[in-house]
């Protein structure tokens, strides 16, 4: 995965010619040229400087504020969370809760991500860069979780199901009990089966949900670990294992999240209507 920052060069670049001090330095030249302010002293005799000459003072202006804005730690700060926030977002989660966690999780990686400019060594930030990318894929994963999560506990089909089914199944095991007529009787076997076999799966689904929830918790809380330990790490580790083992940490996160997502996809697709597709197609 390329570096996040090198990804929003364009977004940096947009920010710095559309800054508020930006706006300000195009709007006074518009204005001055517009309504043909005379140029102080120049442009009265002997040079009669026409006011379009104002722009020789405000283009470079406005080109010194833009180098600045380009090259500044917090534009390059300001950008990245921008485009994580676009490419997560959090407004398409109903559920306050798991809104809340995603949030969060971004709030850790542009933590992680400003954590890396800490270090001027640069076989250490390179180190400290792979961190950083790694934390992008594992927060990939927990708003992939998340919007899982949320598409569930809005589904008012399975909801229903979950407390129809039962009652269903009840009522046709009574009338088969009350049955004699042999092909009534079969006939109302497979149907049972096949509602205890929808119960079943049902049951499977919700299991895995709210262990999908459980596993969103932990790794938030895992998350938030390996930020800290990675302000724990300075220059002198440029040579240890530790960045090592906070890329082995992340790798084991992603993974587990990962397997996750793709149990609560399995077990999903078994409900009437449902598909990969369908799933895949919410995230």
């Amino acid at each position: 995965m390329n570096d996040l920052r090198q990804r929003t060069r364009g977004k940096i670049l947009q920010n710095a010619i559309f800054s508020p001090l930006s706006a300000l330095i195009i709007a006074t030249g518009i204005i001055l040229v517009g309504v043909r302010v005379p140029i102080p002293v120049l442009g009265g005799p002997p040079l009669y400087l026409s006011p379009v000459w104002w722009l020789a003072a405000v283009v470079p202006a406005w080109l010194g504020v833009v180098g600045v804005n380009l090259t500044s730690r917090q534009a390059g700060e300001l950008a990245v969370s921008q485009a994580l926030r676009e490419q997560f977002d959090v407004d398409r989660i109903s559920n306050p809760s798991l809104r809340m966690n995603v949030a969060q999780s971004i709030a850790y990686r542009e933590r992680i991500d400003k954590a890396v400019t800490r270090f001027s060594d640069s076989a250490m930030q390179g180190r400290m860069q792979d961190v950083a990318n790694q934390a992008e894929e594992w927060v990939r994963n927990i708003y992939t979780l998340a919007t899982r999560l949320d598409e569930y506990r809005n589904d008012s089909i399975i909801r229903n199901d979950l407390a129809s089914v039962p009652e269903a199944l009840k009522k046709l095991k009574q009338r088969l009990s009350n049955e004699t007529d042999d092909g009534i009787k079969h006939e109302l076997g497979n149907t049972i089966d096949r509602r205890q076999t929808q119960y079943n799966n049902l049951l499977k689904l919700d299991n895995t949900m709210e262990r999908a929830e459980l596993q969103l918790e932990n790794t938030l809380t895992a998350l938030g670990t390996v930020y800290s330990q990675m302000m724990l790490v300075d220059a002198r580790d440029v040579d240890s294992s530790k960045a090592q083992r906070l890329r082995d940490n992340i790798a084991e996160q992603v993974n587990s999240l990962q397997d996750v997502i793709t149990s609560m996809n399995e077990v999903y697709s078994d409900q009437p209507g449902r598909s990969p597709a369908n799933i895949a197609a919410t995230s």
